[in-house]
């Protein structure tokens, strides 16, 4: 009897977390599109406010330089 109540609990909890599983998928993954959007307007901020238009181009060319080097390595 016991083992009986045991398991119908734990088919009742599985249950449940399958019914939910959208829910917490849902708000996961609004979670991570929230940080994504929020790291990318703070890189937006540290790009445009704080490096100055040279340290701007020294990362542009830098770009430059590794995709160059990444194709001559292939």
């Amino acid at each position: 009897m016991k083992k009986f109540l045991l398991y119908l609990v734990l088919a009742i909890a599985a249950l449940g977390l399958i019914t939910n599983l959208d829910y917490f998928m849902g708000m996961i993954v609004n979670s991570l599109i929230f940080l994504l959007v929020l790291g990318l307007i703070m890189y937006g901020i540290y790009y445009f406010f704080v490096l100055t238009p040279s340290q701007r181009k020294y990362r542009k060319a830098l770009r430059k330089s590794k995709r160059k080097n990444r194709k001559m390595n292939r």
